[in-house]
């Protein structure tokens, strides 16, 4: 291989051969015959998946990976009522752990707060909603890095929980959210501690023009810079909207200035601190104020009429910080940019790097309305994302020069690995530090544009194509080697092993062992497991021909299976998501 060619060469021609195959092939194995299933008004399920592969395939985009037990749930319910049970079931809290830790037993730090996420994303029943706040986590963009919020695991643990929570509700509407009507996700994110730590906008008062102080701008530039609308403006289909051939731009900087003014007077709970100037005090209860909702002191909030978006004016008569906050969140929230903005991320999160405009216009659509006249409902655009006729097993690709599919993301090559085998340790903890193999950890972005941009054109191949793949941006020569080594040291915890501890996480590869004696079940298992019945017919022949040059001993299976893994794991294939 020559040198230029490197890992983003690689990568390249990884991706566009990928994404040029077609759709996954039912495994080459006799599927399993289920009863047919009625749904409680006793109709027939007619939208199950035909094969394990379809069912698994389909998981993979929903679920932080698919286990043999979800497979079958799935296909014997079918896609719209396993969508339905998910968007009912609560999300599996992390912060009432997190915060645990800290009566006294001891000082939690970040390794307990990504031990608990872990441990979430593997065992907790709501796949759905916690792939959708991991996808959420990416676009409204709060992190560890940095010396903000690296002392306070638990702020961060129920910003998680946040977007959990908020996961299925509303974009936002400013007035639901002062109305009490939860969850609203914008306005969640906008009076959370940690966010406002993130992007600095607690404590933020209101300036005095006399002397040069002004309201700090960070947090009105990302809202809507990163968190709703971009910096163009879009048509339904993503496309920008032009005007004599050029773009318009969504705000100027007089709109950011007057959004400062309005996020001004916000600081923690006073049951807490000391004051609008004081941070949490120690003592019992001081971690609640890192966590409970901004409190507004009007003294210094701007009461003055401000000039926002689209040249909107927000001037209501008292100094209280909750209606203008509200009003400038409806404002936002309501902008034509936010469905296709929106939805589009959550495309790439979920299905495919590169949709077509005619997908995310229909998302878009169900954004502004849910079939209900609701507006911004997360939970019913995601699921239009992952039931669209662009994103179905076995649906014909889409037009050119849009292509299906998405590199995996590192961090999701490991919890695939481990949902499917079980990965656990015997004292129940996932203590794992992913940032350093993976370039990827929760809530560890190095900055609040996220791990990688959702409009990165990889250089060569993939950028002359116009084709997008937003996680090579954190792929390099030495990122894949560390991943591929992290992901064998994995594998090699396998349950039994004598060196495993108590907090090994291992992983269940018996069923693997009982087949070792037999390369082609071998691969077709392994295929079924981690591909989705998608590994090309020449990567199985070249596999099964490696096993066999691998002596087999029935008592010591243990080569064979840990060399097939260690392959599989490290290939193009299961790089690339399709």
């Amino acid at each position: 291989m020559k040198h230029r060619d490197g890992v983003r060469g690689i990568a390249a021609r990884m991706l566009l051969a990928a994404l040029a195959a077609t759709a996954p092939s039912a495994l080459a194995m006799s599927p399993p015959v289920h009863d047919l299933i009625f749904r409680g008004n006793l109709e027939p399920v007619t939208d199950a998946p035909q094969s394990d592969a379809e069912s698994a395939r389909f998981l993979t985009m929903a679920t932080f990976g698919p286990n043999q037990a979800e497979i079958a749930r799935l296909r014997g319910i079918g896609y719209g009522q396993w969508i339905e049970q998910q968007l009912a079931m609560p999300a599996t809290p992390e912060r009432p752990t997190v915060e645990a830790l800290d009566a006294g037993v001891q000082n939690p730090g970040q390794s307990h707060r990504r031990a608990e996420w872990f441990k979430v994303a593997i065992t907790a029943p709501d796949q759905l909603r916690q792939r959708t706040a991991w996808a959420l986590s990416q676009i409204l963009v709060a992190s560890d890095q940095g010396n903000k919020l690296s002392q306070d695991p638990v702020a961060l643990a129920e910003y998680y929980d946040t977007l959990a929570r908020d996961a299925f509700g509303y974009f936002d509407d400013g007035s639901l959210y002062h109305a009490g009507l939860y969850p609203t996700l914008l306005a969640d994110v906008t009076y959370s501690p940690a966010m406002a730590k993130m992007l600095t906008y607690v404590q933020n008062d209101k300036g005095n023009p006399a002397l040069h102080l002004a309201p700090d701008e960070n947090y009105a530039r990302e809202v809507m810079q990163l968190f709703s609308i971009g910096l163009i403006e879009r048509n339904l289909d993503f496309s920008p909207k032009l005007v004599n051939g050029k773009t318009i731009a969504t705000y100027d900087q007089s709109m950011v200035t007057g959004a400062a003014h309005v996020f001004t007077g916000l600081s923690y709970d006073p049951q807490y601190s000391d004051g609008f100037r004081s941070y949490p005090t120690n003592g019992a209860g001081w971690t609640v104020a890192d966590y409970l909702p901004l409190f507004c002191y009007e003294i210094h909030h701007d009461e003055t009429a401000k000039t926002v978006l689209d040249g909107a004016t927000i001037a209501n008569p008292a100094p209280n910080c909750g209606p203008d906050i509200g009003q400038l969140l409806s404002i936002i929230a309501q902008h034509a940019n936010v469905a296709p903005f929106i939805s589009r991320q959550l495309i790439q999160r979920f299905t495919t790097s590169n949709p077509s405009p005619a997908y995310i216009e229909r998302i878009a659509h169900v954004f502004l309305d849910n079939g209900q006249g609701t507006y911004g409902d997360i939970g019913a655009v995601v699921k239009a994302i992952l039931t669209d006729a662009e994103a179905r097993y076995g649906a014909a690709p889409p037009p050119a020069p849009y292509v299906f599919g998405k590199a995996r993301e590192p961090l999701l090559k490991l919890t695939a690995l481990w949902r499917y085998y079980g990965g656990a340790a015997q004292n129940g903890v996932y203590t794992v530090s992913p940032a350093s193999a993976y370039a990827q950890a929760p809530l560890d972005s190095p900055s609040v544009f996220n791990f990688y941009l959702p409009d990165y054109l990889p250089p060569g191949e993939l950028a002359d194509a116009g084709l997008f793949a937003p996680e090579f941006q954190i792929e390099s020569e030495s990122s894949v080697v560390s991943t591929a080594n992290d992901l064998t040291a994995r594998i090699n915890a396998y349950a039994g092993n004598p060196a495993n501890t108590a907090s090994t996480i291992a992983v269940d590869l018996s069923m693997l062992f009982a087949l070792a004696g037999n390369p082609t079940l071998l691969v077709a298992q392994v295929n079924h497991d981690l591909l989705y019945g998608s590994m090309s017919a020449s990567m199985q022949a070249t596999l099964v021909g490696m096993l066999g040059l691998i002596p087999y001993n029935a008592s010591a299976p243990q080569p064979r299976v840990l060399a097939l893994l260690q392959v599989v794991l490290a290939s193009p294939e299961f790089a690339i998501q399709k």
